[in-house]
């Protein structure tokens, strides 16, 4: 039997994936929370489901929203170790608040359902920029969909992962994702390279900047000189820069997106296109 739902009523409070939750909806939204969850009027509730799950008519099909909740920052500022979605399970998320802002940190295990209806009562208190809304939503799906690379793989670079991470930095806004594909998903004996291939998503507006041939020739130099200092444990067999409206999903189908690449969300470039992630 379809349960009706006041999905208009719901839209024109506005709620949407992002909204943060007031005072009196967090207490009735904490009834529903784990045990283990620490309450405090800091905290901030994040609603994490998609838009069209939050306004659906039918109540039956979509009876609860996912609510993340987020502490203020002890330190006041964002730990750059723990923003862009660099770590897996904390996530460092600005927030601004009525006349001020807060730092808000989220674990990826405090969140629960709560049952839609909530939503009726009222109005969101605020709402996540949109880039930040979808760096919470690529950070939650990352938990289950993230590339997994072989071990063996993975400890024969990973002792220069800063080193990685400070090159990326550099061209951060000259990226918009990092895509590497392996000869191999197996876990390789020493004496048996890795031979990869990497493709660069250069953000779409770039290509009319004067400056784009030059950056193109010094990407792929840099980062072609990276991995070829792990030779032979890894052979990279070439680097493609390449902008977002040159890439195709047939292109784009055997590599995988590479974690080590979230650096891309340090400035105000785009996140990936979800064309791209759907495939990534």
């Amino acid at each position: 039997m379809i349960q009706a739902f006041d999905s208009e009523a719901v839209a024109r409070l506005g709620w949407r994936q992002g909204s943060v939750l007031g005072a009196n909806l967090a207490q009735l939204a904490y009834e529903h929370a784990p045990r283990r969850v620490a309450v405090s009027e800091e905290n901030r509730l994040i609603v994490t489901s998609h838009d069209c799950d939050i306004v659906s008519p039918n109540l039956s099909k979509e009876p609860f929203v996912e609510v993340l909740q987020g502490h203020a920052a002890t330190a006041g500022k964002v730990d750059k170790q723990l923003s862009g979605g660099r770590n897996p399970r904390i996530l460092n998320l600005g927030f601004e608040a009525g006349a001020g802002g807060a730092v808000l940190v989220c674990s990826v295990h405090d969140r629960w359902p709560i049952p839609r209806e909530l939503l009726l009562g009222e109005g969101p208190q605020g709402q996540l920029a949109d880039k930040d809304r979808r760096l919470v939503a690529e950070w939650l799906a990352k938990r289950y969909i993230r590339a997994a690379f072989p071990t063996a793989f993975d400890l024969r670079w990973r002792s220069k992962t800063k080193m990685w991470q400070r090159l990326m930095r550099r061209y951060s806004e000259w990226l918009q994702g990092v895509y590497l594909r392996l000869n191999t998903l197996a876990e390789l004996p020493a004496d048996s390279p890795y031979r990869c291939h990497l493709i660069l998503a250069v953000p779409f507006d770039k290509r009319a900047e004067d400056a784009w041939p030059a950056q193109r020739n010094d990407l792929e130099r840099e980062v072609l000189g990276f991995w070829d200092q792990f030779k032979p444990a890894i052979e990279c067999d070439g680097v493609e820069p390449l902008r977002t409206d040159e890439i195709a999903l047939a292109d784009i189908e055997p590599y995988q997106r590479f974690d080590a690449d979230w650096v891309s969300f340090d400035d105000d470039t785009s996140t990936t296109p979800v064309t791209v992630d759907m495939a990534s």
